[in-house]
C-alpha cells in the first residue's frame, strides 16, 4: 500500500520529542507499507525556529508545510485552515507518490482536515484518536466538527476503549471502530542499573526517588503529587520527586505555578525540575526511580506508562483512559480518583515500601510491541482501502445500470 500519514504532532527540529508515539507507530508501519509523512508546523513555531520544509528521518520522507491559523480565537476553523495549508503540499506529493489512503492522527483539527483532503483526492481516510477528543468535545462547535469527521472517516482507530466509545457517540459506526492501544520500544526503554543511572544524574543512592514525565500542564497532575509530599515525607524523609518535562508555549503551561507551590511548601531540596529531556535521559530518570507516578486528569494510552514498566519500574496512577488495562497488579498501584490526595499518598507509600519483581514488570511491558500494533493498524488500512474500492465499484455499477 501507498499511504500518506497526516499529523501536526510529529517530531521536528524545533520540537524533537513531540509525537514520539506517532513516530514509533509509523516507523514500524514503514516496514509493511510505502509511506510519506506530511506534518504541518504551526506558523508561530516556524517564526521562532528553522524547520526544514522537507527532510528524511529514519528512512521516512517528511514534509513540513506551514499551518496557518488564527491564534486564540475561532478555533473551529482550524480544520478548514489546516486543509488549506496542507493542500498544495499534498497535490505535489500526489504527482510523485499516488497514495491510496490518508492516515490521520487526532480527530481535530487533523482528522477533520484529512477527511476534506481525502474527498479532494478521492481516497479513503483512517483517523486515529489519541485523547484530545475528550476535552474538545466540551466545545459545541468543535464537537460538531469532530462528529462530522468521525461520520465521514472510512475507519477509526482509538488507542483506548473510552475513546472508541466517544467516537461512536459522536457518530462513527461501531463496526468501523477498532481499539488498538499503543506499544513500547523496549530497546529504547530498558532498565539501567539504578546505581549507575543515579550516578549519571548525580543523585545520591540513599534517596527514595519518585519520577513523573510529561508536559508541564495542569491536567498532568504534577501539582497533586507535590501537594502530598509534605505528609509523605513525614513517613519517608529521604524522598525526592523528579519532574521530567518541558513547559509548553502558551497559556496551558504551569511550570511557574508548580515552582511557586514547591517554594510555598518548603520542598526546594526535594523536587527537581529536570526540564524536557531526550529519550536516553528519560530512560535514565525512569531507571533511577523507585516508583513512577502519573496523576493525570485524563489520558488515552499514555506511552510513558509503558516506558516506565519497560524500565522495570512500578507505576502509581489514576484509573484514567487505558491505564487500568495497562498496569497489572504486579506492576503498580492504581487509585480511582486523581483528586483523592489521601489515596494518592497511600498508593505512593505502598509502592515505595513494597518489593517489586522488576524482571516480571519489564517482561510484561516488552511483550506489547510496536510491531504488533503496526500489523493491527495495517489490517484497518487494508479494510478501509477494500471498502472504498467496493463502494466505488458499486457506484460505477449503479451508474452503468442507469
Amino acid at each position: 500500500m501507498k499511504v500518506l500519514v497526516f499529523t501536526t504532532v510529529f517530531p521536528n527540529s524545533a520540537q524533537p520529542t513531540q509525537g514520539s508515539f506517532v513516530f514509533e507507530r509509523i516507523r514500524h508501519l514503514a516496514e509493511l507499507a510505502e509511506l510519506r509523512v506530511v506534518a504541518p508546523v504551526g506558523w508561530r513555531v516556524r517564526l521562532r525556529a528553522h524547520v526544514p520544509r522537507r527532510h528524511s528521518t529514519d528512512g521516512l520522507d517528511v514534509s513540513h508545510p506551514t499551518f496557518w491559523y488564527i491564534p486564540g480565537v475561532l478555533k473551529v476553523l482550524d480544520g478548514v485552515l489546516l486543509f488549506c495549508s496542507a493542500l498544495p503540499t499534498l497535490r505535489r506529493i500526489r504527482r510523485e507518490f499516488p497514495f491510496e489512503l490518508i492516515d490521520a492522527h487526532f480527530v481535530f483539527p487533523d482528522g477533520f482536515a484529512a477527511v476534506l483532503l481525502a474527498r479532494w483526492f478521492d481516497c479513503p481516510v483512517v483517523i486515529t484518536e489519541r485523547g484530545t477528543a475528550t476535552p474538545l468535545s466540551k466545545y459545541r462547535l468543535r464537537r460538531m466538527a469532530m462528529g462530522w469527521a468521525f461520520r465521514n472517516a472510512t475507519r477509526v482507530v482509538a488507542v483506548a476503549r473510552h475513546l472508541g466509545e466517544l467516537a461512536i457517540a459522536l457518530g462513527a459506526r461501531r463496526d468501523r471502530v477498532a481499539v488498538i492501544p499503543n506499544g513500547v520500544n523496549s530497546k529504547s526503554f530498558a532498565p539501567v542499573n539504578r546505581h549507575e543511572a543515579r550516578r549519571q544524574l548525580q543523585l545520591p543512592d540513599d534517596l527514595r526517588v519518585i519520577v513523573s514525565v510529561g508536559r508541564l500542564i495542569r491536567t498532568k497532575g504534577f501539582g497533586r503529587v507535590i501537594g502530598v509530599l509534605p505528609e509523605l515525607r513525614q513517613e519517608i524523609p529521604n524522598l525526592l520527586f523528579g519532574v521530567v518535562g518541558g513547559d509548553p508555549a502558551g497559556e496551558k503551561g504551569n511550570a511557574a505555578e508548580l515552582q511557586r507551590q514547591v517554594r510555598q511548601l518548603g520542598l526546594g531540596e526535594h523536587v527537581i525540575f529536570a526540564g524536557e529531556q531526550p529519550r536516553e535521559s528519560v530512560m535514565l530518570w525512569l531507571s533511577a526511580a523507585d516508583v513512577f507516578v502519573l496523576a493525570s486528569d485524563m489520558e488515552g494510552c499514555p506511552n510513558v506508562v509503558w516506558e516506565a514498566l519497560a524500565c522495570g519500574r512500578p507505576v502509581v496512577a489514576a484509573k484514567v483512559g487505558e491505564v487500568e488495562r495497562m498496569v497489572p497488579d504486579f506492576g503498580g498501584v492504581l487509585i480511582d480518583n486523581p483528586d483523592d490526595a489521601t489515596a494518592l499518598r497511600l498508593a505512593l507509600r505502598e509502592a515505595l515500601e513494597k518489593t517489586w519483581d522488576e524482571g516480571a514488570i519489564r517482561a510484561y511491558a516488552a511483550a506489547h510491541t510496536w510491531s504488533d500494533v503496526a500489523v493491527r493498524v495495517l489490517e484497518q488500512w487494508v479494510a478501509a482501502r477494500d471498502e472504498s474500492m467496493f463502494v466505488a465499484a458499486d457506484d460505477a455499477s449503479t451508474q452503468a445500470g442507469r
